[in-house]
């Protein structure tokens, strides 16, 4: 029978020469291959992007798994499907990190929004974030275990504030380190964001960039039901070029709540000048 696997090679990611690095990139650099490792923090704020950045700097595969409230055996242990007459046995992240790290020599398994993994499901992820670094496959009747050389690095991250989350059981947490990462600073973002034009960014530009950063910096602060991440302002500076500075904020405002709408639109007023009420995404206006 036929265990599909990924090529090691084709999960390495690619260095990204406009990466901003806030100091994770640092630190990672200088626990690396230590204990399984938990980024805490907001959504969009570079904690994944952080880490193919290390990957794709060293040309270590990354082994991906976004996790959710759906997540079981299939995703982290692996699935029989078929094809013609043949039977084959796709590996799922546990076991596809280990055979990774062990053709390759290391790897890193990441585990996205591991906090939203039902608790019953979380114990599939002990023995791969311990000293055993060994997977059991029942399903195969095999047991998948990281040769004595290879290098496996478990990495989880989670934001405490999505719907949808449980809490981590006290055995998954004692298996894992955990590091708070917050929001840019705000001149590191600004650099980002003024590197996100196709060109670089003229005096209007950086205007709208610093009003940009208010924006999000308020967002952040009041309770208004949704934070702006860094990541919604790189796409939003993605779109201003595209489709012009209106129409960019009339869809990031969509974000946030509808009853804060009015106050929102008033503040997208007084601070860029343009009445969202009178921009249209698509149509004759």
């Amino acid at each position: 029978m036929l265990i599909v696997k990924m090529p090691a090679n084709s999960l390495i990611p690619k260095e990204d020469a406009n990466f901003v690095d806030t100091g994770i990139l640092g630190l990672i650099e200088k626990i690396a291959w230590g204990d399984a490792l938990i980024l805490k923090g907001p959504k969009g704020s570079g904690k994944t992007l952080a880490i193919e950045q290390w990957c794709g700097i060293h040309g270590v595969p990354m082994v991906r798994e976004n996790c959710n409230s759906g997540t079981d055996e299939t995703q982290l242990i692996g699935s029989f499907g078929m094809e013609g007459n043949n039977v084959h046995f796709t590996l799922g992240a546990l076991p596809l990190a280990i055979e990774t790290a062990n053709t390759h020599g290391e790897a890193v398994l990441v585990l996205e929004e591991i906090n939203t993994l039902r608790p019953q499901v979380q114990s599939m992820v002990f023995s791969v974030a311990d000293y055993r670094k060994a997977v059991e496959c029942a399903s195969l009747g095999r047991k998948f275990e990281l040769n004595k050389d290879a290098l496996l690095w478990v990495i989880g991250t989670m934001n405490p504030g999505y719907a949808g989350t449980y809490q981590l059981n006290e055995a998954l947490r004692s298996r894992f380190d955990f590091i708070e990462v917050g929001y840019m600073p705000q001149l590191k973002e600004k650099e980002l964001l003024e590197r996100s034009f196709s060109t670089p960014a003229d005096v209007e530009q950086r205007r709208i960039v610093a009003r940009l950063l208010t924006f999000a910096e308020e967002s952040r602060t009041y309770e208004w039901e949704y934070a702006l991440s860094t990541r919604d302002l790189v796409q939003s500076i993605r779109k201003i070029e595209r489709i012009g500075l209106g129409k960019a904020l009339k869809m990031l405002v969509q974000k946030f709540d509808p009853e804060h709408k009015e106050k929102i639109e008033a503040r997208v007023q007084s601070m860029f000048g343009v009445n969202l009420q009178e921009v249209t995404l698509y149509g004759t206006v």
